[in-house]
């Protein structure tokens, strides 16, 4: 059983209260309660309103909003921050900022605009994580910690040189010595061989019209997926400095750059975020097979369900509402097949950024709407079901 539900089927959302004003805050918590809402995941783009500078922190809206949630019956999981730099980091690091194959440095704006190999950007996150676990890890609210966000999902690979240092480092651990790396990479083909480590990099863009050694594609995918995971480490080792409850990550299904089944062991519960692609006719059956993914890779015990929309997204080529009764359908597959329960991005649609048109559990429309009428059956349907919270899928 995921032990932070007592009993209950999770459901909520990620709740971003930095990004309205205050008053807003009050509505919030009474519709949460209108809808069964148990469970928020906070914090999870908040870094630049933690620390506002360097070493500088502000937590008194983070306190207040803890506390008006913990007086609601509102349980957290409360994120580490570190899924976006914000611009005084970027700014004053610029050489952290990630590096695409044909050797261009990515500019601050959008989100994980990190490298995973910076030390510096390591340091900062662990350092912010572990300030929140020392401040809040005894507060009854926080029954689960959140690391970073759906780990490489925007910067799988970084090709600067601070990651082709690593990456050397990486294959003289993997490798006895450089004869054995020329073997395992065939490099006698096309007079690709190597004689001193210094001579080998990231499998950066190439000749044009021509491929990359796919032997150092892959180990190059291998170290990539190992350094996002350094950073998890991190933070969780930060956060064990203070706090005792269940620390995750949330995974994305069958996401190819970071290997869940090397992850899985180092979490303390699996969650994933899964988010049906409307041009699919068989979205139903990836659906199921992606919980059962993620029940195989708990070992068959309980996993969260950390993400999945009301209805429409925003990023996809094509963004359908779902239709009547499909949001139910789907939270409720998901439990069939292990999940604990069913949570979403986001609480409220956001009125501003780059994800504005993404639906939530609080449309623009308000509660006089399809999407918030189907989320107060859903709650009422997750609290009925509650007698399966913790139970094993066989």
């Amino acid at each position: 059983m995921i032990g932070p539900f007592g009993g209950r089927l999770a459901f909520g959302g990620d709740y971003n209260p930095e990004q309205w004003p205050r008053e807003v805050w009050d509505e919030d918590v009474a519709l949460m309660r209108e809808a069964g809402v148990n469970l928020v995941s906070l914090g999870i783009f908040a870094w630049a309103r933690i620390e506002v500078a360097e070493g500088e922190y502000d937590f008194e809206w983070l306190d207040s909003i803890i506390a008006l949630l913990h007086a609601n019956d509102i349980s957290i999981d409360l994120a580490t921050a570190t899924a976006s730099p914000p611009a005084w980091f970027s700014h004053a690091y610029p050489h952290t900022l990630p590096v695409d194959a044909q050797g261009i440095r990515r500019s601050f704006g959008a989100r994980q605009a990190y490298c995973p190999s910076a030390p510096e950007y390591r340091e900062a996150a662990a350092r912010l994580a572990g300030k929140l676990a020392e401040r809040y890890a005894e507060h009854p609210a926080v029954v689960m910690w959140h690391v970073n966000n759906e780990y490489g999902c925007h910067n799988w690979h970084c090709f600067c040189d601070v990651s082709a240092v690593a990456f050397r480092d990486w294959l003289q651990q993997r490798y006895a010595s450089l004869d054995e790396l020329n073997e395992s990479w065939g490099t006698a083909f096309w007079s690709q061989h190597y004689t001193d480590w210094a001579q080998v990099g990231p499998p950066r863009t190439v000749a044009y019209n021509t491929f990359a050694n796919p032997g150092q594609q892959l180990d190059w995918w291998r170290f990539s997926s190992d350094e996002l995971f350094e950073c998890y480490r991190a933070e969780k080792a930060a956060l064990q400095a203070y706090a005792t409850q269940p620390i995750t990550t949330n995974f994305m299904n069958f996401f190819k750059p970071l290997d869940y089944w090397a992850c899985a062991p180092e979490v303390d519960f699996i969650s994933n975020d899964h988010y049906l692609l409307s041009v699919d006719p068989d979205n139903a059956q990836e659906l199921a097979m992606s919980a059962d993914l993620m029940r195989s890779l708990a070992g068959g015990a309980p996993w969260l369900l950390m993400e999945h929309s009301t209805s429409a997204v925003n990023w996809q080529p094509r963004n359908i509402a779902k239709s009547p009764g499909q949001m139910r359908r789907n939270s409720l597959q998901h439990i069939a097949r292990g999940s604990d329960g069913a949570m979403f991005f986001q609480w409220r649609a956001s009125r501003a950024g780059a994800e504005k048109f993404h639906s939530g559990l609080v449309p623009h429309a308000g509660r006089d709407s399809k999407v918030w009428r189907e989320v107060t059956e859903l709650g009422a349907d997750l609290a009925a079901l509650s007698d399966v919270a913790g139970t094993r899928v066989e």
